[in-house]
């Protein structure tokens, strides 16, 4: 799993982008084997400004060919990215969720096809 990030309009140090993929491994480490890459881009909207303007958008690409994008805003960097980071977190067991009941049915389509005893025949 490789994390990237990016950011514009925000200082990216090195204590960022580590509590950037700390968080990012904590909450998808688990999911690991179905994630190529994730690319994670803060922003600060309103600038010198102030206000609920961070925000973060987490880009996630799956083996599956399926990409995912969580965008998220906060008052705080780090709170949006934790918030991102779960929502993400759900987007992708969903996804995989997903694929993985569509393929069940592909499957068991496939098997019936074959000549294979039905439920509905017994």
């Amino acid at each position: 799993m490789i994390i990237s990030t990016s950011s514009h309009n925000i200082l990216l140090s090195g204590d960022l982008d580590e509590y950037v993929a700390q968080t990012m491994h904590n909450s998808l480490d688990r999911l690991s084997e179905d994630i190529l890459s994730i690319d994670v881009f803060m922003k600060d909207v309103n600038g010198p400004k102030g206000g609920i303007d961070k925000q973060v958008v987490i880009r996630i690409h799956l083996r599956n060919r399926r990409q995912l994008v969580v965008d998220t805003l906060g008052d705080d960097l780090r709170s949006a990215l934790r918030r991102g980071a779960k929502r993400a977190k759900r987007a992708v067991r969903r996804s995989l969720d997903k694929s993985r009941r569509v393929e069940r049915q592909r499957m068991t389509a496939q098997l019936g096809n074959r000549g294979f005893p039905s439920e509905a025949s017994a």
